[in-house]
């Protein structure tokens, strides 16, 4: 684990300034699509204020990231001289991975990102706490659409609360297709179009140092391939059980082969290559398919692109399969010695307008109405939330619930995928598989 090792250090307020300025945004527009308001400061709970606490804070993701929440936990000891954060933080594998390990043992950090995902199995097996006797007290929540706080539920109990929501959108490097004198698809494109628009890129961007490609391989993408169930009328979970068949998969799977065949994707062992380093963010590919909030974190990245975000391939006008999906929750570990103080930073990250400043859209949009009212938004929040706004009434599918097991199905969908990429499994091959693990998962 990339990180402190949850050890407290002294912080850059320097560069905590530097990100509260560099956020720009008109308050209203958020505030409509998170509801009104909610507790900005920090609550006492029923923690003894003059209590000295350590709390351990882990999360997935990159050094922009790290910089940010490192930020706002400046800001939280300021105002909670008594509390002290050590931190950590892994890209999603290896921090999936720690978390497991850590489970096992009950030594879970106090506070940790959750992703819907993994929801069901670290609630439903006692991993984390049940946040609701602090919902509305300790953690406000009336300031975050309803929807949101129930998508941490697992049998009826709140076990992660959601920070922002975020859409899956199509990133395009306008200025280097320029270059590449590639045109950039107007509109909504098909799934074929979209594959030959990624060879037209790859062919004009083959002499190019570097080599330019259209994109990653978007197959491996386990959260598409449910946009994609939805635009088929399908689902990923029904009823507690898998809601599509084997060949469908089969069928998603075998779009991999073509991309590779034609160059339009980067070749898995460069992408191999670029372990812990962004694509988009390097200039490698011209596009690619992920979370709108993303859009930030490709934008810092060493080529500093200048991305656009447009709504992802379908074939269909009537079906998108586009859906809301809430992001970056945040749990208890349920052997937490301090779960009232553990509870008062959930409020802080989630719901604080300083951290809403800080942060900005590159977590998603706000989940909460007074965190957004924090932001002033720069040019890449308001795309963001331009994007957000732009695809609101074509969300008409839905994120799969919490089940056992999802965070299994996932994993196992990547790295069978890679097989895929790499030729060393059929479609049909991987898609067996797949199913055989699925089966074992959803038990």
């Amino acid at each position: 684990m990339t990180s402190r090792a949850f050890t407290s250090a002294t912080r850059s307020t320097a560069r905590r300034g530097a990100l509260i300025a560099g956020a720009t945004l008109a308050v209203g527009a958020l505030a409509v699509l998170t509801g009104c308001s909610g507790g900005g400061e920090t609550p006492a709970a029923t923690a003894d204020p003059d209590e000295e606490v350590t709390l351990n804070f882990a999360w997935w993701g990159d050094a922009s990231r790290a910089e940010r929440y490192e930020a706002a936990i400046d800001l939280f000891e300021e105002q909670n001289p008594n509390i002290t954060i050590q931190t950590g933080y892994a890209g999603f594998g290896d921090y999936w991975t720690a978390r497991n390990t850590e489970a096992a043992s009950r030594t879970l950090p106090d506070v940790f990102q959750m992703d819907l995902a993994y929801l069901a199995e670290y609630g439903g097996f006692g991993h984390v706490l049940a946040l609701d006797d602090y919902l509305g007290d300790a953690i406000a929540t009336d300031g975050i659409e309803p929807s949101l706080v129930e998508a941490g539920a697992v049998d009826d109990q709140i076990f992660g609360l959601a920070s922002s929501s975020s859409t899956l959108a199509t990133l395009y490097n306008e200025p280097l297709l320029e270059q590449l004198g590639v045109d950039v698809p107007e509109g909504p494109v098909t799934w074929d179009e979209y594959d030959e628009f990624l060879a037209e890129v790859s062919a004009a961007g083959a002499s190019n140092d570097p080599v330019v490609y259209g994109s990653l391989d978007y197959t491996q993408y386990f959260w598409l391939f449910q946009i994609w169930l939805g635009q088929q009328g399908l689902s990923l979970i029904d009823g507690g059980e898998l809601g599509f068949e084997q060949s469908d998969l089969a069928d998603w799977w075998s779009r991999s082969a073509p991309l590779h065949e034609s160059g339009a994707a980067m070749p898995a062992e460069r992408q191999a290559q670029l372990e812990g380093v962004d694509a988009l963010g390097a200039g490698e590919i011209a596009s690619d398919v992920s979370w709108a909030n993303f859009l930030a974190r490709f934008s810092e990245g060493p080529a500093a692109p200048e991305l656009s975000l447009a709504i992802p391939p379908y074939d269909d006008e009537d079906s998108t399969g586009m859906f809301l999906k809430p992001g970056l929750m945040l749990s208890i570990g349920a052997n937490s010695e301090h779960p009232a103080q553990a509870a008062a930073f959930i409020d802080f990250l989630v719901n604080d307008p300083e951290v809403g400043a800080i942060f900005g859209m590159s977590r998603g949009v706000p989940a909460s109405s007074t965190a957004a009212a924090g932001i002033e938004a720069n040019e890449l929040d308001e795309k963001i939330l331009a994007y957000q706004e732009a695809v609101a009434d074509q969300l008409d599918g839905q994120a799969p619930p919490a089940v056992q097991g999802l965070g299994t199905l996932e994993q196992t969908f990547v790295a069978i995928s890679q097989d895929v990429a790499y030729g060393a499994a059929t479609p049909e091959e991987a898609a067996e598989r797949w199913f055989a693990e699925a089966d074992n998962a959803l038990k």
